[in-house]
Formats: structure tokens, sequence, C-alpha cells
């Protein structure tokens, strides 16, 4: 069952994560720096399934995305745990803070950690949100606005039988581009965040599953709406 989320509403179907609080302080203290440098393009609500574990997948071209991410569930009242580069989460005052909002660390080597964490996150009621492209994609390396897939988001979906609900990011990389320091600009740029319809994954062909996720935030990256 799907159910339509509107900031200041109510979403008692769904698990807050043990660090809600400070999730959305943060969220709204990086949300309003972000205004500073864009304008935001956001849905006026979220449409996301309420019987079911939800797991939320972007695209990713700029480290700005983090922000729109918080910036947007600070919007709407939801909060997630979100997979993040081991190297980013574990060390230095940006470690501090990624860990103290909930932050999964993620690599080659905490692979399977993560997503037993992951699942198990899922499987309690609370959002999880991911990547699947596993890094940030320079445009050279975009096809129709995104980069390829891995199969980890797959697996975490089958494991914990979640919805996954494809989410595009548009104009971040305009903020603050790949190997740069943010920019300010004016006028400021627009950036535009859509979710696209849910996906029933079919089976446990994670390679095919992957295509289907990507295809999905393939269209949310490039809708017309």
């Amino acid at each position: 069952m799907i159910r339509t989320v509107t900031p200041g509403g109510t979403v008692d179907w769904l698990t807050p994560i043990d660090q809600h609080t400070q999730f959305h302080r943060v969220g709204r203290l990086l949300g309003a720096i972000g205004r500073i440098g864009a304008h935001y393009d956001f849905p006026d609500e979220l449409r996301l399934a309420s019987d079911r574990p939800v797991l939320l997948t972007g695209n990713h071209r700029s480290l700005f995305d983090l922000v729109a991410t918080m910036a947007i569930f600070s919007r709407f009242g939801v909060s997630s745990h979100i997979l993040v580069r081991a190297a980013y989460v574990n060390s230095g005052p940006h470690g501090a803070l990624l860990r103290s909002i909930g932050c999964i660390p993620v690599s080659r080597e905490e692979r399977e950690r993560a997503e037993i964490t992951a699942v198990d996150h899922l499987q309690a009621g609370k959002v999880v949100s991911v990547m699947p492209e596993g890094r940030l994609m320079a445009p050279e390396e975009w096809s129709d606005g995104v980069g390829p897939g891995k199969v980890g988001a797959s697996r975490i979906a089958v494991a914990a039988g979640a919805v996954v609900i494809p989410v595009g990011f548009r104009g971040t990389e305009r903020v603050w581009p790949k190997g740069r320091a943010p920019k300010l600009q004016r006028p400021r740029p627009v950036v535009r965040l859509r979710l696209g319809d849910p996906i029933e994954l079919p089976g446990d062909d994670h390679e095919a599953n992957t295509a289907l996720i990507m295809d999905g935030i393939r269209g949310a990256v490039n809708g017309s709406d």
C-alpha cells in the first residue's frame, strides 16, 4: 500500500531512526546552508509504502546530493539511515557528523556488514537510502543522466522484502562539481529532486533488478513534472 506524505503531516507508519532528532536538526541546518547556493525544486508530496520496508535509491553526481537529501527529509519529517562511503563516515569532523545522523559506512571491506545492517533497519520499519552507483559519477560517465549501478541495492531490497523508491537528482553538480569546491553563483542554480514510481523487484536476479532500479532513477532524473 502506498501512502502520501505531505510537509508537516504525520508519518506514523514509519519507524524513526534512533538519531531522528539529531537527523532533523542537521537536516534543517544543511537545508538552510544549501539555500545560499541553490534554489530547491522539490515535490509537494512523497509517495512511500506503508506496509513494506522502504529502500530509497538515488543517483550520485555531487556531494551536494547529501545536502538536498537532508533538506527534503527535513521538509517531510522523515528520517533515514543513509549508506555513505566508509572513508567519509569513519574519520574526521565530517565523520562524527555523519555518524550522529545514523549513516551506515560502506566499503568493499565492510560491504557485507553494511548490507546486513541496512536489512536489519528496513525490517525494523526504518527507511534506508542508498546510491547504487556507489560513487560520484562525472558527466562523461552518465547515460541519460545516470551512471552504471552496482547490485548492492538489489541485494538489500530482496533480503529485506523492500519496495524500492527511485530518486532523481538534477543540478546538484552545478552547485558542487565533482572534485572541486562548492560554487556561489547568481542566479542560484536550480537543484531538482523527484521520486519515481515504486518498484517491486520480481526476483533475486540482481543484475536484472539493478537494471530496473537504474531505469527508475533515470526516469526520476529526466521526468518533466
